[in-house]
Parts: structure tokens; sequence; C-alpha cells
């Protein structure tokens, strides 16, 4: 039976926080936030300035720079955080998110405020249906947050380590929905700002999500295999 002295690492993919060193994927992951977010302001801002033109802004910066930020907080590796103790990158994680989930539903409010005064339709669009899921997971992912702070007072309820796994898992699927909205949103009618851009455009925020989630996503694997393997 594996050892449950909880200070073995399943996989080199994700070493131990102690050991990690710096990764590039990060660092490329926040370029390419960077210059999504500057083709977006671009696009939003190029034939004036209207209230819809914040909408996708707000999401943009929401989802693409504070929640991913906030996820590479606390992935090994993340330049910005190495460092730092792991209370101090948990803290940083909770405020980033906080921020995310500020922009995204000040975004939210505001494409409902235009379509309100331009007498639209809600939530028809594939890219409003995706938009709506993805801030109803990110309200769970935030409730989830708060039962994984407190993992060690939940315990007689659920392991601790599950909690956290749980919450981890969610919070992924949370990004995907709002990098999917996103992308949709770059094929709607909207989008007037030519083929270059939106392909551009599409290649960015895709790296973005693969760099952002596959550690996490191979973290909550191994974690998951090696408790498995405990309770076998």
């Amino acid at each position: 039976m594996p050892s449950t002295d909880g200070t073995t690492e399943t996989s080199q993919l994700v070493p131990p926080s102690g050991n990690a060193k710096p990764s590039y994927m990060n660092l490329t992951n926040n370029v390419c936030a960077l210059l999504f977010n500057g083709i977006i302001i671009y696009c939003c801002f190029r034939d004036g300035v209207y209230l819809f033109s914040f909408h996708p802004i707000f999401m943009s910066i929401g989802w693409l720079i504070f929640m991913c930020t906030a996820v590479n907080a606390v992935t090994p590796g993340d330049f910005a955080t190495e460092w730092m103790p792991i209370r101090l990158r948990s803290a940083r994680h909770w405020v980033l998110q906080l921020m995310a989930v500020t922009f995204i539903l000040t975004g939210f409010i505001i494409i409902l405020t235009n379509k309100i005064i331009n007498d639209k339709p809600h939530f028809v669009s594939l890219h409003a249906k995706f938009g709506l899921a993805a801030i109803i997971f990110a309200f769970f992912t935030s409730i989830g947050g708060l039962g994984a702070l407190y993992s060690l007072k939940l315990k007689d309820f659920l392991a601790p380590i599950y909690t956290k796994i749980l919450h981890a898992s969610v919070g992924l699927i949370t990004l995907c929905l709002g990098v999917i909205t996103i992308i949709l949103g770059n094929f709607s009618k909207w989008w007037t700002f030519g083929e270059l851009l939106r392909y551009t455009c599409l290649v960015l925020v895709l790296l973005v999500m693969i760099l952002t989630i596959l550690r996490p996503t191979l973290k909550v694997y191994f974690r998951l295999k090696e408790r498995l393997g405990y309770a076998n």
C-alpha cells in the first residue's frame, strides 16, 4: 500500500512548491492574456464609446487577467508567487478571485442594462447561455472556496483533501466556461473587425486557457489518483 505520510508527490509535472521552479508557461499565459485584452479594448473603442463597449472589456479582464492569475497564484511554478508561503499565496488567490468576480458581475450588469435599454431579449444566443452558465458556476466556485478555506472545520462531513479537490475541479470547469463564452462572443454578430484579428484572438484565448488549466488539472488528477490508491 502507498505511503500516506503526505510528503510524496505523485508526478514530476507538479513538483512540491518548495522545489518548484518558475514556469515559463505562466509567463506565456500572462503575455497572451495581455495581448488579447489589448485587442479587445481596441475593438470596443474603435468606433466610439457606448455602454456595450465596456461589456467585452470587463469580461475579458475578469476572466483572462484576474481569474487566470488567481489560478496561477496557487499553481506551482508561478513567477509572482513561487517565493510566497502557502497562506500568502492563498490570500492572493482570494483577492484576485474577488476582483475577477467583481469585474465579471459588472460586465454582466452592463449587458443586462444594455439589453433592457434597447428592448432586446435575454439569453437567446449560445454566447449568452454559456455566459449565464459561467456566472452560475462562478457563484458555486466562490461558495466552494469558502468550503476549502474552512476545510478543517468541515472534516467531519468531508475530508479536507476532497473539499479542496472539489473546489479546484469546479473552479477549472468555471474558467473553461468563461473562456468558451469569450470565444463565442468573438464569433458573434458583434465581431466586425476582420478574420485576422478574430483568429488571432482565438489562438490567444485558447493558449491562455490551456496554459492556465494544464498544471492544476494534472495536480487534481494525481492527487485524486493517489487518494483512491490509499482507499484501495
